[in-house]
């Protein structure tokens, strides 16, 4: 009986050991597996690096890696290579803006000369038609204290004389000489005057009268345009002052000249 029983608990002691063994001897299969994939997975890289394929896959790879080096480089180089060629395109185009002074120069000089003449023909022209000369005089009488920025004189509507320079405060001199028609004409004299003691203290006076030119005579306009206030000097010791603007003017005829008196009529 004993014997028995010992036979019993080591055959119940070895159901126990493969019972349990088989549950260890399934993990034992099934752990391997993943172990497997993993190592898979691992040697993956090593045998695309070192097969054939893996040498395709490789030269891939650097393709791959090599490549925006190579536009890196080449676009440095190439930036390189297009500045000269882009500031040289700036140098040109803007050269080619610049204006030619000297063109300009001789283009300004060529319409000046013509201008002259023609003002030159339109006044012999005006000679031989109309027997009345009319000489227009403008002055400044006020430069001691206000000196003239422009000055300007209109006849019929068309600018005479023109000057920036204070002209008219230098002399009395005749700004504007030519023949006119006899009859009405309208004549406009302007002037714009700044303070030499203060030259905020600015001014502009324009008068506009009507002459008469006389056949077979001619015509002698005086203008005088003056300010006889003191604004510009009196302001700063007692802040008050006074404009004086006016422009007198005086008309004549008289006798032509010897060499200007045209020859009378039905006589040669």
């Amino acid at each position: 009986m004993a014997s028995n029983s010992r036979v019993a608990l080591m055959l119940l002691a070895g159901l126990g050991s493969v019972a349990l063994a088989a549950p260890k001897k399934n993990k034992k299969k099934t752990t391997p597996a993943p172990a497997a994939d993993k190592d898979k997975d691992k040697t993956t890289p090593a045998d695309t690096t070192g097969g054939g394929g893996s040498g395709s896959g490789s030269a891939t790879t650097e393709a791959v890696s090599t490549t925006p080096d190579a536009p890196a480089g080449m676009g440095s180089g190439s930036g390189s290579a297009s500045a000269p060629v882009e500031t040289a395109t700036k140098t040109e185009a803007s050269s080619e803006k610049e204006p030619d002074v000297d063109s300009l120069r001789q283009e300004y000089l060529s319409l000046r000369d013509e201008l002259f003449k023609s003002r030159a023909r339109a006044n012999a022209v005006a000679s031989a038609l109309y027997s009345t000369r009319i000489t227009i005089k403008f002055n400044w009488s006020s430069g001691r204290y206000y000196g003239v920025s422009k000055a300007s004189v209109r006849l019929d509507g068309a600018t005479v004389y023109e000057d920036a320079g204070g002209g008219i405060a230098a002399d009395d001199g005749v700004r504007f000489d030519g023949y006119v028609a006899p009859g009405r004409h309208l004549v406009t004299f302007h002037v714009e005057a700044t303070g030499k003691d203060d030259d905020s203290f600015t001014s502009a006076t324009e008068s506009q009268i009507v002459v008469k030119a006389v056949a077979q005579k001619d015509l002698v306009v005086a203008a005088k345009a003056h300010d006889n206030g003191d604004i510009a000097y009196e302001w700063k010791k007692s802040e008050h002052g006074n404009y004086g603007l006016g422009i007198d003017v005086s008309v004549k005829t008289a006798k032509p000249a010897a060499g200007d008196a045209p020859a009378p009529k039905g006589k040669k």
